[in-house]
């Protein structure tokens, strides 16, 4: 059971905010403890971000507070599965842009398509078939290098002001990089967007991060875990030295995800109890979620 600023820290949501759920919308029914204070259980802490979650898709709060949780469930899941017309035909329009150096209407189609789209269609429907795009015009000779470099560069730019966190942040965040070495970030990336999507708070490093800067960021800012993306096989003897020199050095029961192509590999290597291949951006979501659940709630007792 969480009191209500560990339950608003865990769910992104104000005090007030769940109180004018529970007294105006009866969305939720926390109970009481004999002081009269508010306790907020596991499947209410669910519910909450479920209905954050759409209400900043645009749904009142009104429409929601009579549905129960498997109608809530089915609201999200129309939303990531939808068809949104015209986006199979977007990352052509965008790289024909790009080739006539129309860069502003690329952005702005590249905005538009961040801001309406649930993340698993935007990476799924945009950015990779975008990416697979530009690696053929630029092989056939159809996209210069620089024009290749204005896709990444902004794409980038885009996809990690996604990830800023907000301002007054203060719940452990999930801390994203990859090793020395490792240079391909779009996996990683991509995996941020979706633990974001999820609602965890995300610290994004970027790539080639010593294994002694990983961990002194994430034992100052008391990160909840650590998710590496590793798929240059080249990379994986030299990673693996690297995620020993990071397990030394970080404090007891700090989880380390890996993701990848080498992530298999490198988490049977090492054989350590905190190191974790995840194959699948929404386990990370899940794994991170379930051990970030009783942070707050300490940190309030403390």
């Amino acid at each position: 059971m969480y009191p209500i600023k560990a339950a608003a820290d865990l769910t992104g949501l104000s005090p007030e905010t769940l109180r004018a759920w529970e007294r105006r919308h009866a969305a939720i029914r926390p109970v009481r403890d004999p002081q009269g204070r508010r306790l907020y259980d596991a499947a209410t802490i669910e519910r909450l971000g479920r209905l954050h979650r759409l209400t900043g898709r645009g749904h009142p709060i009104r429409d929601l507070a009579a549905l129960d949780d498997d109608a809530l469930e089915r609201l999200l899941d129309d939303g990531r599965q939808a068809a949104y017309g015209g986006v199979e035909t977007l990352p052509g329009r965008m790289l024909d842009a790009i080739a006539d150096y129309r860069v502003d209407e690329f952005d702005r189609d590249l905005s538009v398509a961040i801001a309406t789209l649930p993340m698993p269609v935007l990476m799924a429907r945009v950015v990779m078939p975008l990416l697979r795009e530009v690696g053929l015009r630029w092989s056939d000779g159809r996209l210069a290098i620089a024009q290749e470099r204005l896709v990444s560069s902004l794409l980038r730019m885009r996809l990690l002001a996604v990830l800023n966190p907000p301002p007054r942040e203060r719940r452990a965040r999930v801390l994203f990089a990859t090793l020395p070495g490792e240079r391909h970030e779009l996996g990683l990336l991509g995996a941020a967007l979706q633990a974001h999507e999820a609602g965890l708070p995300v610290l994004y490093l970027g790539t080639e991060l010593p294994a002694a800067e990983i961990a002194r960021v994430a034992t100052r800012l008391d990160c909840a875990g650590i998710a590496l993306g590793s798929v240059d096989p080249e990379q994986a003897r030299a990673t693996l030295a690297e995620l020993r020199e990071l397990d030394a050095a970080l404090p007891p029961g700090l989880p380390v995800w890996i993701g990848g192509a080498n992530a298999r590999y490198l988490a049977e290597a090492l054989g350590l109890p905190r190191v974790q291949a995840v194959l699948d951006p929404d386990a990370l979501a899940r794994f991170a979620a379930s051990r970030t659940r009783g942070r707050p709630s300490q940190r309030a007792a403390a």
